[in-house]
């Protein structure tokens, strides 16, 4: 089943990307395997689980069981994801800076590891999930996940001239220069890296190498018999060399590696969070 995407409420458009709503069933007849390696993303999410849980497995790490919720921090490395045997997934894909304006914690402080929601949004967090698992559709799941976050509008960081350059940066596929996006929000250099760290978790530079792996990646896995090089120029790499390295980089792989058949049997969570999907 694809996933079903639906646009923000107006209210939370400078804060939530999109709800995108995920179901499958692995003990039905079908090639799909549970089994995902996720790679990291600059799309911050906020995970509900209203089936199975996921296993989440790390390096030489036996996997291990998450909670019903998640708040993930930017991740540097791959991780491989067991999705169960029933997966129905309510994701809130967060605007870059949108986590810090949430729980206002560093977000370097955060970097490869994940949280159980209630830790920063309390046990409410229960109740929403419960709301969302005795619901039928999931337009009514969807209401309910905005209904949500309409109420925590109110305690929000404010956004500042730095999230705004950030998101210019996005739209760009982190092809402006640091210098540039420094200056759009009103800042030096030096600023701009505190500030980033802050509120993103990687300093600009890596953020934007960051940002076109995941275009890059995204690409490969909506257009699976898509080459390489042709990637590699949409995604404003400067040849296929440095997508190589950053391939290597984030994902601990060779992109040459992955398969067209591979995804096609496969879950592809780094569509999930795509910018502007209803621009």
């Amino acid at each position: 089943m694809h996933p079903f995407f639906f646009p923000p409420h107006p209210q939370l458009a400078d804060f939530v990307e999109n709800i995108v709503i995920l179901q499958y069933d692995f003990t039905a007849e079908q090639p799909l395997s549970p089994v995902y390696a996720y790679v990291p993303t600059y799309t911050r999410f906020l995970c509900f689980y209203l089936a199975d849980t996921v296993r989440v497995k790390k390096k030489a790490e036996p996997f291990k069981s998450r909670a019903r919720s998640l708040i993930i921090g930017l991740q540097s490395k791959p991780v491989v994801l067991d999705l169960g045997k029933i997966h129905l997934t309510v994701f809130v894909a967060l605007k870059p800076c949108a986590m810090y304006r949430l729980i206002g914690i560093p977000q370097h402080t955060m970097i490869d590891q994940d949280f159980d929601a209630r830790v920063f949004l309390g046990e409410e967090v229960d109740e929403l999930i419960e709301s969302m698992i005795h619901t039928t559709t999931h337009c009514e799941k969807n209401d309910i996940m905005q209904d949500y976050l309409l109420t925590k509008l109110p305690a929000l960081k404010p956004a500042i001239p730095f999230d705004f350059a950030i998101n210019r940066l996005l739209k760009s596929g982190g092809n402006i220069t640091v210098e540039e996006t420094a200056a759009m929000a009103c800042l030096s250099t030096r600023q701009f890296e505190r500030i980033s760290r802050e509120r993103l978790g990687f300093s600009p530079k890596l953020y934007c190498r960051l940002v076109r792996f995941t275009n890059a990646y995204q690409l490969k896995e909506k257009f699976p018999a898509e080459n390489w090089t042709t990637i590699a120029h949409n995604c404003g790499y400067f040849d296929q060399a440095h997508l190589i390295r950053d391939f290597k980089f984030f994902a601990g792989i060779n992109p040459g590696t992955i398969k067209e058949a591979t995804l096609e049997y496969s879950v592809r969570f780094q569509i999930l969070g795509i910018q502007g999907a209803f621009k």
